[in-house]
């Protein structure tokens, strides 16, 4: 179906908003601020967006009490008057493209409150947090927040309408209010998180008055003519809101006069429930977790109703629309993956988007480490207005080496760039160690990385030379003007005795499905790569104990990742032994050391899962072979695909 046949596409009004289809970029935080203003850079983002054909753009939280009722290190400030200049510019640069802005007003409450690896409360700028009671933030590493009082209160709601105010001579379109993730207002509306005994908590009526006063103070100060889209969470934990609930919150946002209602999620990716969907949902959830959400809650009002959370495809977000469960279509993470989203689905263009993988690993894990967002599969991300692709002033002949997610971007853009290029591959089909990371436990996702690549490879005039391992000699005798390896990790095997017996076996064989394993097993290497071995294995049945030298545990993995599966091999019973060292392994044991005692630990079978280490030797191979060489990936730092596919990209726009 394309795109003009479908609902997403048809124009469609919010209050005396006009928009030219039902697509919504989802507000996310992108650290691409300076002191709280907006900055070219983060300008740059929007624009790509607004290009790419997207309907709505939320232009992120405007926090209305900074660095206070900051949600992120870096957001977007609205405290003052002094930021509507930059503000007014994003503005103008995202209407050249016919697209509307909303700006969502927000107040970080006591999720403010969280302590950085330094020790200090960077987020507050060392201000002690708020909230409507005194309860810190479920997560770790979040300090108890002051109560707010009456005074504080106002003062507050004052600073929402201002914030409102200044919104609109910045020229957006629309005001959102933030009301859910436990932030302030959310904070406010959920018994989970507001325990106070005055008219601003106790009773439904006193949860949601806090919220009210602000969407009043908001109309006052905007009129009419300006749509209000606050955002509620959808489902809360045990101990919320239930759904009647959030849908008699509803009810009441739209008799105080919202125009629409933004249907969300998620408080932190470590609540331990079952029934919980964190805000930004990883490869553990299906498309659409929370749609029924943007369901229950549309059958409770007649304004319009955005859905959102994992909604990647155009012809899953028709369904949406069609089936009745939401008006609109918000899209977070699918707009960073590929901003062209919009305009490459409505002309029927659907191989040619590149797909978000639901990793984390660019986007939230990086901003909840304070850095600037990034993407895995998109290395344009943060970067629109300084990398342009441009022709090739003198094309080259360019020899890639390796079928890994390195190389094929490497070989996409270097080809589009008008470089004669030659892309060899070992193994009889590309990928490379795509393949592998799709193996473990709900990870399959990845294939769809895989897929585009492949799909884009075959449209291209790159010649692709599988099953084949490339010497120094065949690359002399091909006579290229530059090389790029992309190839060349190998698994790292420790130097600890007994490795070299029959029961010692690789992670990545056990996923390969490549080996037989005992009943009794003992993975060494308690990183990324060993905790999803563990779950595959934990599956299966097995009695898993994984041993880990250093004191932390899935290093770098984005909470998002990372907490559920730690919870996942807490069902299965699996052991995690940390400052332990394999000491030996015997035939049916490893020995360890853990501190100064020894353990002897039963084994049938040893999984090696301590990562990957360069091929130095293949490397310095390569070395001279051509004017320039490049190498990238996992040839020279094993890492991620963030990293390969940002290499890659770099590479090709280097040559």
């Amino acid at each position: 179906m394309k795109g003009e046949q479908m609902k997403l596409f048809e124009p469609y009004n919010i209050g005396k908003m006009a928009l030219k289809n039902r697509l919504v970029l989802a507000p996310m935080s992108t650290n691409m601020t300076d002191n709280g203003f907006v900055t070219q850079g983060a300008i740059n983002f929007y624009e790509a967006r607004a290009k790419g054909g997207v309907g709505l753009i939320t232009c992120e939280d405007g926090i209305i009490e900074y660095p206070l009722g900051n949600n992120v290190k870096n957001p977007v400030a609205i405290d003052d008057d002094k930021y509507i200049p930059m503000l007014t510019r994003l503005n103008e640069t995202i209407h050249a493209y016919d697209a509307k802005t909303i700006m969502q007003l927000s107040h970080g409450g006591r999720r403010a409150g969280r302590v950085a690896k330094s020790g200090c409360l960077e987020v507050t700028r060392g201000k002690i947090p708020v909230g409507p009671t005194s309860l810190a933030h479920p997560a770790p590493g979040y300090v108890v927040p002051e109560e707010l009082t009456k005074d504080q209160i106002e003062q507050i709601i004052e600073k929402f309408g201002n914030a409102a105010r200044r919104a609109i001579e910045a020229g957006f379109d629309a005001i959102g209010v933030h009301c859910a993730h436990m932030y302030l207002c959310g904070e406010f509306l959920s018994p989970w998180a507001n325990h106070r005994t005055d008219e601003y908590g106790g009773s439904f009526e006193g949860r949601l008055r806090f919220v009210l006063e602000a969407i009043a103070r908001i109309r006052k100060e905007i009129g009419s003519d300006y749509p209000i889209i606050p955002r509620i969470n959808g489902q809360e934990p045990r101990g919320g809101n239930t759904l009647e609930d959030i849908r008699k919150i509803a009810q009441a946002l739209e008799k105080a006069g919202a125009d629409a209602i933004h249907v969300s999620v998620g408080f932190a990716a470590t609540i331990k429930d079952p029934e919980f969907i964190p805000s930004i949902p990883s490869m553990r959830f299906p498309d659409g977790p929370i749609v029924h959400l943007a369901e229950n809650v549309k059958k409770g009002v007649r304004i319009p109703v955005i859905a959102v959370s994992k909604i990647r495809d155009a012809m899953f977000a028709e369904k949406i629309l069609q089936e009745g469960k939401a008006d609109l279509i918000a899209m977070g993470r699918t707009l960073i993956a590929d901003p062209d989203f919009p305009n490459k689905s409505r002309e029927g263009k659907y191989d040619d988007v590149r797909p978000c993988i639901s990793c984390c690993q660019g986007c939230i894990n990086r901003v909840m480490a304070d850095l600037p967002l990034k993407c895995s599969v998109n290395p344009m991300v943060g970067r629109e207005g300084e990398l342009i692709i441009e022709n090739a002033k003198a094309p080259k002949k360019v020899i890639i080496i390796g079928g890994g997610p390195g190389g094929l971007e490497t070989a996409l853009i270097a080809a589009r760039r008008g470089h004669h290029t030659v892309l060899y591959e070992k193994q009889e089909r590309l990928g490379g160690q795509l393949m592998d990371a799709a193996l473990p436990p709900f990870k399959s996702e990845i294939n769809k990385l895989t897929n585009f690549y492949i799909s884009q490879i075959k449209k291209s005039n790159i010649s692709v030379k599988l099953n084949t391992f490339v010497t120094p000699e065949m690359i002399k005798g091909e006579c290229p003007d530059a090389v790029i390896v992309a190839a060349g990790a190998e698994p790292l095997l420790p130097p600890i005795p007994g490795i070299e017996m029959g029961q010692v076996v690789t992670a990545v064989d056990v996923l390969r499905d490549k080996v037989k394993t005992g009943r009794k097993i003992v993975i060494i290497g308690a990183g990324q790569l060993g905790l999803e071995t563990a779950e595959f294995l934990g599956e299966r049945g097995k009695e898993v104990t994984i041993v880990e030298m250093t004191g932390d545990i899935g290093t770098g993995m984005p909470s998002q990742i990372k907490m559920p599966l730690l919870f996942s091999l807490e069902k299965y019973g699996v052991e995690i032994l940390t400052q332990a060292k394999a000491e030996r392994i015997t035939r049916g044991a490893v020995e360890i050391s853990q501190g100064v005692e020894k353990k002897v630990i039963p084994a049938d079978t040893v999984v090696l899962a301590v990562g990957y280490k360069a091929n130095q030797t293949l490397m310095e191979s390569y070395k001279g072979t051509a004017p320039d060489v490049y190498f990238i990936g996992n040839c020279i730092n094993p890492g991620n695909i963030i990293d390969a596919v940002n290499q890659g990209f770099e590479a090709a726009v280097k040559l």
